[in-house]
């Protein structure tokens, strides 16, 4: 896809509403999800099928510190990764945080061991770990932190529409989704900042929205997947 040499700035602009508008933020899993009352049930099948996601969002990040040789870019992901990390408290990383939610859902300890991933999980997790390991290092930028961070806010905010309608749920058991809203704003200006030097080139802004594309386009086949197991 082409895109007109204006500036930096305005290229960044008009990828964001690309993002915005792509079919992944519309998908009908995301429709069902936010608008029906879920039961305890659908939300343990969520949070165990969503958990390897969760589990591998940090390794897409580094991968793509290790591809990139800009070292402002490093530093940002590296910032990146220590907020998910829980900024030097493991009991506050996102993982532990998310795991939080699936014991305050009732599932034991050997389900949050061994959460089974499915097909179209698989495909997104490959999609990722492929593109970040690439010698196209904006498109790793891209595909981990563009539409890694970008999508973020609209797309928590339709599944905690879901989530604070399953009966014993709080806000704290829900801490991860709640967090990320603003923090992935934060993320993204942060990327935006860092990424800008290097997208005057026609060159340079087809590897980055190629990334971005990969991985919202993998997203909708992620999503294929939950709607089928919650919503058959």
């Amino acid at each position: 896809m082409g895109f007109a040499l204006n500036s930096a700035t305005e290229y960044l602009s008009i990828i964001k509403e690309r993002v915005i508008s792509h079919p992944f933020l519309k998908h009908p899993f995301l429709q069902q999800f936010s608008t029906k009352n879920l039961s305890r049930e659908q939300a343990q099948k969520f949070a165990l099928l969503y958990y390897p996601h969760i589990q591998r969002t940090r390794l897409y990040q580094a991968c793509a510190l290790g591809v990139t040789p800009d070292e402002n870019i490093q530093s940002v992901l590296a910032e990146i990764l220590y907020d998910e990390y829980g900024n030097g408290n493991q009991a506050n990383s996102h993982m532990a945080i998310y795991r939080k939610l699936m014991r305050s859902l009732d599932l034991t300890e050997d389900q949050i061991n061994n959460p089974p991933i499915l097909p179209e999980q698989q495909a997104y997790i490959d999609t990722m770990m492929r593109v970040t390991q690439s010698q196209d290092w904006l498109a790793a930028i891209g595909v981990a932190g563009i539409a890694g961070e970008w999508p973020i806010p609209p797309y928590y905010t339709m599944l905690l529409k879901g989530l604070r309608t399953v009966p014993g749920l709080t806000d704290a058991d829900l801490q991860l989704f709640i967090e990320h809203i603003d923090l992935d704003v934060h993320h993204s200006h942060i990327v935006e900042e860092a990424i800008l030097p290097h997208l005057d080139s026609q060159t340079n802004r087809e590897s980055l929205w190629r990334g971005i594309e990969l991985n919202l386009n993998a997203r909708i086949v992620q999503l294929n997947g939950l709607q089928r197991e919650l919503f058959a």
